[in-house]
């Protein structure tokens, strides 16, 4: 039926209506923290929220979250993100209720994984509640100090590969790129017993698909910023987080090994190993899609660690060669220290390089916000706001670490900030893995990894400046990680000293 004697009228009538029913929905969603006096910046544009810059590509997401952090003086506030709404924390002791004290009202993350996703079910990071826990319980052992120290002369093994590497390609080189490829195949190694060939083709298929997972491209752009910002959105249009193909190659390598191990019956002491014997230990529980979930968490924990880390550090070593030298001078001491090389017990002995990783962590955090989903009504000690069921808590680390009433001078690189063990407090601020019992899984491993390469290259080559290096640093928009926009160009230049 006709609402006037014009299709066309009555097209753009009802089109109006749609629209206006639309923005009057949208508007009131926006009206959420007012509604309960929590405060809330004005700055909302009709259906983006505050999101705006983000979307558009401006500026990052935790640059984004760090205007608000620095703009806003309360101890929590509300922000939308399109028609949603997120209540940012900047108390320290309320991050560490949310991460700690509380932990069982904040013990899931926001991001529902569909049933299309049938690998990242079974990896722990998207994982809620018992499930959770349960499979936290059984991989925890894998990075034990034990299980780490058996692993180290992998990691050495391939250090040692990645200095011949370097030599051969010393010279004006992409620092991100081939800390990643060392990384790649450090944990190929290590964890699974392949050679990912990192150091020796360019396009093998194990580099063309590790960059594929954090690579800078719209499809990653989309995916990933929906599963953290729009995740119910996810679900409904089937929206993969990584690219099903990468998925499926690594699910098949790992399953390939996993089936090879159990013919052979070899002893490696690594993650595979492991499996196989919760797999003996839970056979009902066990199978395949829950292995490979399992072995792309390991894997993507521990690469982005690693790798951002020791790029960073290395181009905070290039601006400051006077840092370099102490790192140097420390490094060379230890290893001679250990009969001229590295062991597991010597990385301890490098306190000058974990000041400096501890402070690369701090400007350059390998996960620059965490959120919390709030699973039930939960009252703000110290207020009288009550977080509804199903309210998600941003914890903005970046905002947090480059707070100057927290760490003096903040955008100063200054490792001496943590020669002494850092004092939170009744808080938590210094969060570069996290906090509490959803601390990443992959911290230590990655720490341990970074110390063993950065030290490896200070014994061996000098890093400098180039006339592409950036200054100042500018992070890539199209990523949630901390990515230069125009990667990290450095020169590796081989010490005359012969060093093992």
């Amino acid at each position: 039926m006709l609402i006037t004697s014009s299709i066309l009228l009555d097209a753009l009538i009802l089109l109006s209506s749609a629209i206006f029913a639309l923005h009057f929905y949208v508007s009131s969603r926006h009206k959420y923290w007012k509604k309960r006096g929590v405060y809330s910046p004005d700055d909302t544009k009709p259906f983006i929220g505050h999101f705006f810059d983000v979307l558009t590509l401006k500026t990052t997401s935790f640059e984004w979250l760090k205007k608000y952090y620095d703009k806003v003086n309360k101890d929590f506030f509300g922000l939308y993100i399109f028609d949603d709404h997120y209540l940012i924390l900047k108390n320290p002791e309320l991050v560490k209720h949310v991460l700690i004290k509380d932990f069982n009202n904040f013990v899931d993350r926001n991001i529902p994984v569909g049933e299309h996703e049938l690998l990242l079910n079974h990896a722990m990071f998207f994982q809620k509640g018992n499930v959770w826990k349960e499979n936290r319980s059984r991989i925890t052992p894998v990075l034990s100090s034990g299980k780490l120290k058996s692993m180290f002369p992998l990691f050495l093994d391939t250090a040692n590969a990645f200095m011949d590497y370097l030599e051969k390609k010393q010279g004006i080189l992409e620092t991100k790129e081939v800390t990643s490829r060392y990384t790649c195949e450090t944990i190929s190694r290590s964890a699974f017993g392949v050679n990912a060939h990192s150091f020796e083709d360019w396009d093998s298929e194990f580099t063309v698909n590790r960059r594929r997972v954090f690579g800078f491209s719209l499809r990653n752009a989309i995916s990933q910023g929906l599963y953290l910002f729009k995740p119910n959105w996810t679900t409904l249009f089937r929206v993969h987080f990584f690219d099903p193909a990468v998925v499926e190659f690594f699910s098949g390598v790992f399953i390939d090994i996993f089936r090879s191990r159990n013919a052979k019956n070899p002893d490696y002491s690594d993650l595979i190993d492991t499996m196989r014997e919760l797999k003996a230990k839970n056979a009902e529980k066990i199978d395949n899609l829950v292995f490979s979930g399992h072995a792309v968490q390991f894997f993507v924990a521990g690469f982005e660690s690693t790798s951002s880390t020791v790029a960073f550090t290395l181009y905070r070593f290039a601006l400051d060669p006077s840092l370099q030298d102490k790192g140097r001078k420390e490094a060379e001491e230890v290893a001679e220290k250990y009969g001229g090389t590295f062991t597991y017990e010597a990385l301890q002995d490098l306190h000058y390089l974990n000041m400096c990783i501890n402070e690369t962590l701090r400007m350059y955090p390998v996960v620059p916000f965490l959120h919390r989903l709030c699973v039930e009504d939960y009252k703000i000690p110290g207020s009288d706001c009550i977080i509804e069921k199903d309210t998600t808590v941003f914890i903005p680390i970046y905002g947090l670490q480059m707070d100057e009433k927290l760490f003096p001078e903040p955008h100063v690189y200054n490792p001496e900030r943590f020669r002494d063990k850092l004092d939170q407090g009744d808080g938590s601020y210094y969060l570069p893995f996290g906090d509490g019992p959803r601390k990443c899984i992959g911290g230590r491993l990655g720490l341990m990894n970074a110390k063993l390469v950065l030290a490896s290259i200070l014994r061996n080559f000098e890093i400098t400046k180039c006339p592409k290096t950036p200054i100042p640093l500018e992070f890539e928009p199209r990523s949630f990680l901390m990515q230069s926009k125009v990667g990290l160009p450095l020169k590796f230049s081989k010490l005359q000293k012969k060093m093992a």
